[in-house]
C-alpha cells in the first residue's frame, strides 16, 4: 500500500514539475513575442510558431490574434484575414465557462479589429463597417467595463471617424477625432501614459487626425488645415519615440506624410527629395508603392510628362502591391490628362473610360457603405444620401466634360488628317510617318536611369541576335518589349548615336550582306531577290537602292567585282 501511495506521489510532482517548466517556456516565448511583435516580423513570427506547439488551448488560440498582426504588417491581407476569422472560429468553440473572462471578449475585438483593418485598406467599406458594429457590440457586452472597455471604446470611435473620412465626410471625421484626441487626456487612462498599446492608439488617432485636416485642405484649398495636418503629424511621431521598443518603420511612415504635406504646399521638388530618402530609412517597409504613386503626383505638377507616365504605369503595374481604387482613379486620370497634352487622344480616351469604370465602382461601394453607416440614425439618412449623389454627380459631370472634351479634339484630329490624306498620296503619308516615329525632334527628356540602361541593353542585343534583320523590326519592336513608347527609345538612341535609327540600321544591313557575300560562297548564288529578303526587305528594288547608296554600286555590279 505504501509503494502505491508513494508512486502516486512521485507521478504527481513530475507532472506538477513539467506543466511548471511548461508554463514558464511559454511565459518566455510569450514575452519574446511581444518584444519583438513590432521590430522584427520573422523573429515575432517564430516565437508564435513556439506558442502553437503549446499545450494551453487559452496560449495557442491568443498568437492567433498577434499572426493576424504581423501578417497585416506585411500587407498579406488574405493570410491576415484568414487568421483573423480563424482565430473568432477557435474563440466561439471554447466551453461556456470561458464566456465571462474578459480574454474572451478581448481576442474577439481584437480579430474583429483586423478585419475592419483590411477591409478599409482594401477599401470595401461596407464590410468594414460591419465588421466595425460586431467590434461595438462584442465591446458592449463585456461583463466588466474596465479600461479595456474605454481603450476599445475609443478605438471604435476613431474607426468609424476614418470610414467617414474615406467617404469624403471630413467635416464629422475631424470633429470625432478631436473628440477622441481629448479622450486620450482623460483621467480614465491616466495609468496608461507609459502603455505600449496606448501610446500606439494614442499615435493613430493623431496620425488620423492629421489625414482628417489633410483631406480638409484638398477639399476648399485653405492653408490653415495643410499647417493643423502638419502639426499633428509631428506629434504623433514624438509618441512613436516613447514606444518601447521602438518601431522600425516609424520614421519612414512620418515621412510618408511629410511628404503629403510639401506637396499641398506645392513645393514639389523638396518632396521628392524627401521621397529619395526613403531607401536610407526603411528598415525593410515596402516603400516601393509609396514612391511610385508620390513621384507620379509631383512630376504631374511639375509637368514632366515622361516621369509622370514611367512612375504611373509603374504604380498601375506593381506586382508586390495591388493598387487601391482610389489610387488607380488618380493614375488613370492622371495618365488621361497627360496623353491629352501629348495630343495622343487614343491613350487619353482609354484612361478616361477606365477613370469613369473605376469612379462608377467606387461611387457603388461608398453608397452601400453610407446605409450601413446610418441605419441607427434614420434622420441622417435622407440627408447623407442626397449630399454623396450630388458630391458623385458634380463628380461625374466633370468627368464627362473632361470625356466631351477629348471626344472633340479626336472629332477635330481626324477631320484635319482626313484633309490631310485627300491631298497628298499615301506613300508620302506612310514616308511622313514613318520619319515621324524614327526621326523624333530631339529634346531634353527626363528619363530614369534605369530605363535608359535598360534600352541600351536592347539595342545591344538587337545588333548581337541580328534581329535587325527581321522583316517587321521597327523601332517599337524595341519599344514593346521594354513596354515603353519609341519615343524614349528614339530619344536614348539618337543620345549615343550621331545617325537616325533609320539610317542606322540600314548601314548595318548593307554591312551584315557585304561581310557575308565576301566569306560565305553560298550567299553569292542567291538571287537580288532572295538577298533582299534575307535583310527583311519585301522588295528588290528597295534593297538595290539602299545597297547602292551605301557601297556606291548596284549589288550585281559588286557580285561580279568579287567574282573577277
Amino acid at each position: 500500500m505504501n509503494k502505491v501511495f508513494l508512486t502516486f506521489l512521485i507521478i504527481i510532482f513530475f507532472s506538477i514539475k513539467t506543466l511548471s517548466q511548461t508554463s514558464l517556456l511559454d511565459s518566455i516565448h510569450l514575452e519574446k513575442m511581444e518584444f519583438y511583435k513590432d521590430i522584427n516580423n520573422d523573429s515575432t513570427l517564430y516565437f508564435i510558431k513556439k506558442l502553437k506547439s503549446s499545450k494551453k488551448r487559452k496560449t495557442k488560440i491568443s498568437v492567433l490574434s498577434v499572426e493576424a498582426y504581423i501578417y497585416y504588417r506585411q500587407k498579406k491581407y488574405l493570410k491576415s484575414e484568414k487568421t483573423a476569422l480563424n482565430l473568432l472560429n477557435e474563440v466561439k468553440k471554447l466551453p461556456p465557462y470561458f464566456n465571462k473572462e474578459q480574454f474572451y471578449f478581448d481576442l474577439q475585438i481584437s480579430a474583429y479589429n483586423r478585419l475592419f483593418w483590411i477591409k478599409k485598406n482594401q477599401e470595401d467599406y461596407n464590410k468594414a463597417f460591419e465588421y466595425l458594429t460586431q467590434m461595438q457590440n462584442t465591446n458592449e457586452s463585456t461583463p466588466k467595463k474596465s479600461t479595456k472597455y474605454f481603450r476599445h471604446k475609443l478605438t471604435i470611435k476613431t474607426s468609424k471617424a476614418i470610414i467617414k473620412k474615406a467617404l469624403n465626410i471630413e467635416n464629422e471625421a475631424k470633429t470625432i477625432l478631436l473628440s477622441a484626441y481629448k479622450d486620450t487626456k482623460s483621467d480614465i487612462f491616466k495609468t496608461l501614459l507609459k502603455d505600449n498599446y496606448f501610446l500606439q492608439q494614442k499615435a493613430n488617432i493623431t496620425n488620423s487626425l492629421g489625414n482628417a485636416y489633410m483631406d480638409l485642405s484638398r477639399k476648399v484649398g485653405n492653408e490653415f488645415y495643410i499647417d493643423s495636418a502638419n502639426y499633428y503629424y509631428d506629434k504623433a511621431y514624438l509618441v512613436t519615440k516613447k514606444f518601447t521598443p521602438l518601431h522600425n518603420d516609424s520614421e519612414i511612415i512620418y515621412n510618408f506624410r511629410k511628404t503629403e504635406v510639401l506637396i499641398a504646399k506645392k513645393e514639389y521638388k523638396k518632396a521628392i527629395e524627401v521621397i529619395n530618402n526613403y531607401s536610407k530609412i526603411s528598415n525593410g517597409y515596402h516603400y516601393k508603392h509609396r514612391e511610385f504613386f508620390q513621384k507620379a503626383i509631383c512630376y504631374n505638377f511639375l509637368n514632366k510628362s515622361d516621369s509622370t507616365i514611367y512612375y504611373a504605369y509603374k504604380i498601375i503595374n506593381d506586382k508586390k502591391e495591388k493598387c487601391r481604387r482610389s489610387k488607380l482613379i488618380t493614375m488613370y486620370d492622371i495618365l488621361s490628362n497627360q496623353y491629352n497634352q501629348l495630343n495622343k487622344i487614343d491613350s487619353a480616351y482609354k484612361y478616361s473610360k477606365l477613370t469613369l469604370e473605376q469612379f462608377n465602382l467606387a461611387k457603388e461601394n461608398k453608397e452601400k457603405t453610407f446605409n450601413s453607416l446610418y441605419t441607427t440614425d434614420f434622420d441622417k439618412i435622407q440627408k447623407l444620401n442626397s449630399e454623396i449623389r450630388n458630391r458623385e454627380d458634380e463628380k461625374r459631370t466633370n468627368l464627362i466634360t473632361a470625356f466631351i472634351g477629348l471626344l472633340s479634339a479626336l472629332i477635330i484630329i481626324v477631320t484635319f488628317m482626313l484633309r490631310i490624306e485627300r491631298k497628298k498620296k499615301r506613300t508620302l503619308i506612310k514616308t511622313i510617318n514613318q520619319q515621324k516615329t524614327e526621326e523624333v525632334e530631339k529634346k531634353e527628356y527626363n528619363i530614369d536611369e534605369t530605363l535608359e540602361n535598360n534600352i541600351l541593353d536592347e539595342i545591344k542585343k538587337v545588333k548581337s541576335n541580328l534581329d535587325f534583320l527581321k522583316p517587321d523590326f521597327s523601332i517599337s519592336t524595341i519599344a514593346d518589349r521594354l513596354k515603353t513608347n519609341s519615343t524614349y527609345v528614339s530619344f536614348v538612341f539618337n543620345k549615343y548615336n550621331d545617325e537616325s535609327f533609320k539610317q542606322h540600321y540600314t548601314r548595318l544591313k548593307i554591312e551584315y550582306v557585304v561581310d557575308q557575300l565576301k566569306n560565305n560562297k553560298t550567299f553569292r548564288k542567291y538571287s537580288i531577290q532572295a538577298l533582299a529578303e534575307e535583310l527583311g526587305y519585301t522588295n528588290a528594288s528597295a534593297f538595290t537602292r539602299a545597297f547602292k547608296k551605301q557601297m556606291g554600286v548596284t549589288p550585281s555590279v559588286f557580285l561580279k567585282s568579287l567574282e573577277e
